[in-house]
C-alpha cells in the first residue's frame, strides 16, 4: 500500500477520538463494553416511562415496547468552561452541548492545540431537536412557539458545527452535514476531502443524536424498522428491527504525512472513502438501493489502493432487519468480488446490537469501532445472534460472524471497512488500514531535565488535573518522560493558569506533581515551547470538566414522540392506483376518524376529504404508521399494498367501510414502480399478492414502469371461474388505463400463464402485444390432471410454507385467515382446467430457474414438470430462455439470487425499447 494512492483521497490518519454512548461515557469504556459483549439497550421501568410522559394507556398498550438505549447525564454541561451563560445553556439542545464537549475531548485525545484561529475544520451531524419541540416550546416562557434568536441559535442544526468552531477558536471550514443515518460517515468523507484539498490542517468530524424523552419506549409497528422485542438482533434468524440509541462520536483527522511529522498517536489510517446516492433506481425514496451500495463500496476500495483480500473486518450498517441485512451483505459481497478476491472468513459485525441505532451518530461510531479493531488487533464478539438468518446465505458468502472476540496475534489484521447507508439513498463507505509502524524511539536525554507544563482555566481545575495525571503515571509506569513532556507542551491548549517544573525522570515528574497538588501553581511559562525530537504524543488525562444540570422542563403536558424509523425495509409497498370501494355517504364518523389520524401523523391541520395523501407529504414509510394507527382507531387493517393508492381521506374511509362489510382489500391495478414509457403489466402469482414484484423492482435498475394486477376475490359481483375469465377481466383493467397497444405483459409462475392468455385475447381483438415476459412459468402441459380436494390442498399449503422463502416472516395461520389459501387454490384449479386454444403470434422471454423444484411440493400439487422449451409450440415467434439461480420458490431470495434475477429481468425489458 502506498502513502498516496489517489490525489483526491490521500491517506488520512485518525489521531484522536471521543464520544458518549449508551452504557459507556467514553471511547475506552465503549471498547470495554464491546469486548465484554455487553448490551446497552435496557428495559425501562413503569416509573421511568411515566416520568418521560407515557400515559397509563401507553404502558398497557400491547404494542408498547419498553426498551431503548438511553444516554446517561445528557442534561449535564460545563457551561462555565465553554463560556456559555446558564440561560443559554438551558435553551441549548443537549445535542449541541454534548457534541461541543466531545469535540473538545477528541482534540485533547489527539494532542491538537485549539484556539488562536487554528486551521481546523469541523464537519458535524445532528438529529432533529426534540428538546426544542417537547421541552423548550412547551415551557411557560416559550410556549407561544416564537423562535427567538437565542432559541434558534441553541437548537437549529445549522449552528452545530459553527458553534464548535467559535468556542474552540477554529478557522477551517465548519459545516453541518445531514444525510440521515449516514450523516456522520458522510461528514468524515467530506473532512478527508477538505484535508486532501488543503482547506485545513486537521479536522473534527462526527455526529450526535439524542431524542427526548429517552425512556418512554416505543410502539412496535409491523413492517416498521423498530424491533418487536426491544433488542437489535443483527444477522439473527429472529431479527425484527433495530432500537433507537442515543449518543455522540467525534474523530480527529490529519493528513498521514503531517501526523507522522508531528509524532501523533495514530489509531488507523483512512485509505479511501466514497459517497454516492441511489438516485431513482429503486422502489421509492425511502428504500435502499443495492446498485448504489455496491457502487460506493467498489469506489472506496478503488481509491484506497487496498487489496480487497486485505479487508479482514467490515463494520456493517446492520440494522437487524430480516430483509435489510441479507440485502446489505449480498451487495457487499458483490462489490468485493467485483474488486478482486475477497478474504475468505472476513469478519462482519454491527455495534447496533450493542448500542441501538445512533442515527446521525451511527456512522462515525462504526468508524471508531473499526479504528479500534485495527489499533488493538482484536474484533469484539457480535452479540444477540443465535441461529443466523438463513436468508443471509452465509455459506455462500466469504464472511463470518464472530461469536467470541478474535485476536490477531500471528498474522496482523491489515485493513477494515465501514458502511453507513442513509434513508433517502446517500451511501458512505470507508476503507481503513492499520497504522504504520511508529519511527524508532529516540534516546531520552536525561542530562537536561524536560519541562513539564500544565495549564487550566482556574487553580482548582489545575490541582484536579495534577491529581489525575499523578494517578495516570502510577497506572502506566512505562510512559517515556520525553513523550509526557512533549504531549503536555505541544499537544495541549494553553489556559489562564499555568504551572511549569522540570523533571529528569518519572520519579521527579511524580514529585513535581505532588508539589503542585500541595502548594498550587507557580504561574511560570516554559522557557522553550519547541517540540522534542523523536517524541510521540500519548494519551493523557484532559482538562477537568465540572458539568452541571441545565434543563428546561415543559409546563404543558408533553406527548411522547414516536421514535422515527431511520430507514425503510426493502420490499415495502409503493404508491400506485387501485379501483375504489363502492361509494358510501354514510355519516358514521369514519371519515372524521381517518382524517384525524392523517392530521396527527402528517402534522397538517384542516385536511379536506379530497386532499391527496402524497401531496400532503405522505409516503409509503409513513403509511406503516398510519395503517397501524387506523387499526387501533377503527378496528380495521387496510392492505398496505393498496393503502398508498387510496390517495384521499374519502377513499380511505370507503376502504374502511368496505373492509368492515367484508369486502376484500387490494384488488385492482397497483403501481409497483413509476418510470419512463408504457408500463409492463405484471400478473400476480397464484397467491394473488404483488410482494415479489416489489422486491424485484427494488433490485432492478431499469426505468420501465411496472404495474401489478391484484387478484379479485370478488369484484362487483363477478368471480372469475376460469383462467380465460380471469384474463378477460384483467384485459378490461389494462385497457381502462391503456386503451390501445402495443401492450407489455408478464408474470411469475401462474401470472405468466394468465399474461399469455391475455396476450392471445388482445391479439384476437386486433391489438399488438410485445414479447410476453415469463418468470419460471410452467407450460400448460405440466398441469394436466385432476384437481386437489380442499384437504389435499391444505396439506400442500403446509409443504409450501416450509419450502419457500416467499413466505418468510409471515404467519401462516394469518394467511389462512386472510384468504390466501382460498385464492391460491382457486388459481391452481384454473391452471388445472386451462389449455390455450390458439397460439400467440409473437415472442416469449422466459427467465427459467436453473434448479429443480422440491419433489415433495410438486407431488403435493400434482404438477407434472415438462421442459419449458415446450412454450415454443404455443407461439409463432421465438422463445428466448435465460437461466437464473435458484428454483421456482427460491429465485426471488434476497442476495445474489434476486440481484441476478433483476439483472436478467432488466436485460429482458430492455428489448421493449422506448415509447
Amino acid at each position: 500500500m502506498t502513502d498516496q494512492p489517489d490525489p483526491l483521497t490521500g491517506p488520512i490518519a485518525v489521531v484522536g477520538m471521543a464520544g458518549r454512548f449508551p452504557g459507556a461515557a467514553s471511547v475506552p469504556e465503549l471498547w470495554e463494553l464491546l469486548l465484554a459483549g455487553r448490551e446497552a439497550v435496557r428495559r425501562f421501568s413503569a416509573e421511568e416511562m411515566t416520568a418521560a410522559g407515557a400515559s397509563s394507556a401507553d404502558l398497557d398498550a400491547p404494542t408498547r415496547v419498553p426498551y431503548g438505549a438511553d444516554l446517561a447525564d445528557a442534561d449535564l454541561f460545563d457551561a462555565d468552561f465553554f463560556g456559555v451563560t446558564p440561560r443559554d445553556a438551558g435553551l441549548m439542545d443537549p445535542q449541541h452541548r454534548v457534541f461541543l464537549t466531545c469535540a473538545w475531548q477528541a482534540a485533547e485525545d489527539a494532542g491538537l492545540v485549539t484556539g488562536g484561529g487554528a486551521n481546523v475544520a469541523v464537519y458535524a451531524a445532528g438529529s432533529l431537536s426534540t428538546y426544542l419541540l417537547f421541552n423548550v416550546l412547551r415551557s411557560a416562557e416559550h410556549a407561544d412557539g416564537a423562535l427567538t434568536y437565542p432559541v434558534l441559535l441553541g437548537n437549529d442544526k445549522d449552528f452545530l458545527a459553527t458553534r464548535v468552531a467559535y468556542k474552540l477558536g477554529l478557522s477551517g471550514p465548519a459545516l453541518t452535514v445531514q444525510t440521515a443515518c449516514s450523516s456522520s460517515l458522510t461528514a468524515v468523507h467530506l473532512a478527508c476531502r477538505a484535508l486532501n484539498d488543503g482547506e485545513a490542517d486537521a479536522a473534527l468530524a462526527g455526529g450526535v443524536s439524542i431524542t427526548f424523552p429517552q425512556t418512554a419506549g416505543y410502539d412496535y409497528q409491523e413492517g416498521g424498522i423498530l424491533s418487536r422485542d426491544g433488542h437489535c438482533r443483527v444477522f439473527d434468524s429472529e431479527s425484527s428491527g433495530t432500537v433507537k440509541g442515543n449518543g455522540c462520536g467525534v474523530v480527529v483527522l490529519k493528513r498521514l504525512a503531517d501526523a507522522r511529522r508531528d509524532g501523533d498517536r495514530i489509531y488507523a489510517v483512512i485509505r479511501g472513502s466514497a459517497l454516492n446516492n441511489d438516485g431513482s433506481a429503486k422502489i421509492g425514496f425511502t428504500a435502499p438501493g443495492t446498485a448504489g451500495q455496491q457502487a460506493v463500496i467498489r469506489r472506496a476500495i478503488e481509491v484506497s489502493g487496498v487489496p480487497v483480500a486485505d479487508i479482514g473486518y467490515i463494520e456493517s450498517h446492520g440494522t437487524g432487519t430480516a430483509v435489510g441485512d441479507p440485502l446489505e451483505l449480498s451487495s457487499l459481497a458483490a462489490a468485493h468480488r467485483a474488486a478482486g478476491t475477497p478474504a475468505e472468513g472476513a469478519l462482519i459485525g454491527s455495534l447496533k446490537a450493542n448500542l441501538g441505532h445512533l442515527d446521525a451518530a451511527a456512522g462515525v461510531t462504526g468508524l471508531i469501532k473499526a479504528a479500534l479493531v485495527l489499533h488493538h488487533q482484536t474484533v469484539p464478539p457480535q452479540i444477540n445472534i443465535g441461529e443466523p438468518n438463513p436468508f443471509l446465505q452465509l455459506d455462500r458468502l466469504p464472511y463470518e460472524v464472530p461469536r467470541a472476540a478474535v485476536h490477531f496475534d500471528a498474522e496482523p489484521l491489515r485493513a477494515a471497512a465501514v458502511s453507513s447507508f442513509g434513508i433517502g439513498g446517500t451511501n458512505a463507505h470507508c476503507v481503513l488500514a492499520q497504522a504504520p509502524a511508529a519511527p524508532p524511539a529516540g534516546e531520552e536525554h536525561t542530562a537536561t531535565p524536560y519541562p513539564i507544563v500544565l495549564s487550566a482555566r482556574d487553580a482548582d481545575a489545575l490541582t484536579d488535573l495534577a491529581r489525575r495525571l499523578r494517578a495516570h503515571l502510577g497506572e502506566h509506569p512505562g510512559i517515556r518522560l520525553v513523550d509526557l513532556a512533549h504531549t503536555l507542551s505541544a499537544g495541549r491548549t494553553r489556559h489562564a493558569v499555568v504551572h511549569t517544573f522540570t523533571a529528569g525522570d518519572l520519579a521527579e515528574a511524580r514529585a513535581g506533581l505532588d508539589a503542585l497538588i500541595a502548594d498550587g501553581a507557580n504561574g511560570e511559562l516554559p522557557a522553550d515551547d519547541a517540540p522534542f525530537p523523536l517524541a510521540r504524543k500519548i494519551s493523557l488525562p484532559g482538562h477537568p470538566l465540572r458539568p452541571r444540570r441545565h434543563w428546561i422542563e415543559p409546563d404543558t403536558p408533553r406527548p411522547v414522540p414516536q421514535q422515527p424509523s431511520t430507514e425503510r425495509l426493502p420490499g415495502a409497498p409503493a404508491p400506485g392506483s387501485v379501483t375504489t370501494a363502492a361509494e358510501s355517504g354514510a355519516d358514521d364518523g369514519v371519515l372524521e376518524q381517518v382524517t384525524a389520524v392523517l392530521e396527527e401523523h402528517l402534522g397538517v391541520r384542516g385536511i379536506a376529504p379530497d386532499d391527496d395523501y402524497h401531496d400532503l407529504g405522505g409516503d409509503s414509510l409513513l403509511a406503516v404508521e398510519i395503517v397501524s394507527a387506523l387499526r387501533n382507531r377503527v378496528g380495521v387493517t387496510l392492505d398496505l399494498d393498496a393503502f398508498g393508492t387510496l390517495r384521499t381521506p374519502s377513499r380511505m374511509a370507503e376502504a374502511v367501510r368496505a373492509a368492515r362489510a367484508g369486502a376484500p382489500a387490494g384488488s385492482g391495478l397497483v403501481t409497483v414502480r413509476e418510470g419512463d414509457g408504457a408500463p409492463l403489466f405484471l400478473v400476480h402469482p397464484a397467491g394473488g399478492t404483488n410482494l415479489l414484484y416489489v422486491r424485484l423492482a427494488e433490485a432492478s435498475h431499469s426505468t420501465v414502469p411496472l404495474t401489478a394486477l391484484s387478484f379479485p376475490a370478488a369484484e362487483a359481483g363477478r368471480r372469475p371461474a376460469t383462467l380465460r375469465d380471469l384474463a378477460a377481466l384483467y384485459v378490461e383493467r389494462v385497457r381502462s388505463v391503456q386503451p390501445h397497444g402495443p401492450y407489455r405483459l408478464g408474470g411469475y409462475s401462474f401470472g405468466g400463464n394468465v399474461a399469455f392468455e391475455m396476450a392471445v385475447q388482445l391479439q384476437a381483438a386486433g391489438e399488438r402485444v410485445e414479447p410476453v415476459l415469463m418468470l419460471d412459468t410452467h407450460v400448460p402441459e405440466s398441469y394436466v390432471g385432476g384437481r386437489l380436494s380442499p384437504g389435499e390442498f391444505d396439506a400442500a399449503f403446509d409443504v409450501l410454507s416450509e419450502q419457500t422463502s416467499l413466505m418468510r416472516g409471515v404467519d401462516v395461520d394469518v394467511l389462512r385467515e386472510e384468504g390466501f389459501l382460498t385464492i391460491w387454490q382457486a388459481n391452481h384449479d384454473m391452471l388445472k382446467t386451462y389449455y390455450p386454444d390458439r397460439p400467440f403470434d409473437g415472442d416469449i422471454l422466459l427467465l427459467q430457474a436453473e434448479e429443480s423444484e422440491p419433489e415433495e411440493l410438486l407431488d403435493a400439487l400434482r404438477i407434472n414438470v415438462r421442459d419449458k422449451s415446450l412454450w415454443q409450440e404455443h407461439i409463432t415467434g421465438r422463445l428466448r430462455m435465460q437461466k437464473v439461480p435458484g428454483h421456482h420458490f427460491t429465485m426471488f431470495e434476497d442476495g445474489e439470487r434476486i440481484t441476478t434475477l433483476a439483472a436478467a429481468f432488466d436485460d429482458a425489458v430492455a428489448r421493449y425499447g422506448k415509447r
